[in-house]
């Protein structure tokens, strides 16, 4: 006698929602473009990217299909796929624009945070301050990620969609030369960003 119905094991809603696997791929990925452990200019293969990430080539595909969308890979149809270089004039542009969408999210952000998230956001501030004023170079990219948490509680899911992309493509392109910031600068716009949070 067969069974009609599978033996399917109930679900543990403890572990939290499934996650595709072109979207693990992608941030495996986005963190080592980030990190530079796939440094700009580097050609991408497939095949080699599937054995490193044991993976099919399909999430591969489609992570970098995403990577070329916020800017960090360069495709060159029957040349190239690589990961993009830096570029001063790209990154000029790409901040201005970020610091517009980031003085939105402070302005609508701000308000709709709850005490939970008001809490998480003191901290990170307070890590990008430390930071700042140890001239360390994680610093900037941890003040846009604070201010990118403003934009995820705007509520305008427009406004966050597009803020998300754009940051990590300015944290990519940013300076890696401690020189080339205004650390002064900086720790005064996480100051001010500290007490917009508390206010």
């Amino acid at each position: 006698m067969y069974r009609q119905d599978m033996p399917i094991p109930p679900s543990d809603s403890s572990t939290g929602p499934r996650r595709l696997l072109r979207d693990v791929v992608f941030d495996k990925m986005l963190a080592a473009i980030v990190d530079g452990t796939l440094e700009p200019g580097e050609r991408l293969n497939d095949d080699e990217l599937c054995n490193w990430l044991g993976v099919s080539r399909t999430p591969v595909r489609e992570a970098i299909a995403q990577l070329h969308t916020y800017g960090l890979v360069e495709i060159e149809a029957n040349r190239y796929t690589r990961v993009a270089a830096r570029d001063d004039v790209v990154h000029a542009e790409a901040a201005q624009f970020l610091a517009g969408l980031h003085s939105l999210a402070r302005e609508w952000g701000t308000h709709n945070l709850d005490a939970a998230a008001r809490k998480n956001l003191t901290k990170i501030v307070e890590t990008a301050r430390k930071q700042l004023v140890a001239h360390d170079l994680a610093g900037p990219g941890t003040l846009l990620d604070a201010q990118g948490e403003l934009a995820k509680a705007s509520g305008n899911a427009l406004l966050a969609g597009t803020e998300e992309p754009l940051r990590i493509r300015v944290n990519f392109l940013r300076p890696r030369d401690a020189d080339a910031y205004d650390w002064d600068a900086l720790s005064a716009a996480a100051d001010e960003l500290a007490v917009a949070i508390i206010s």
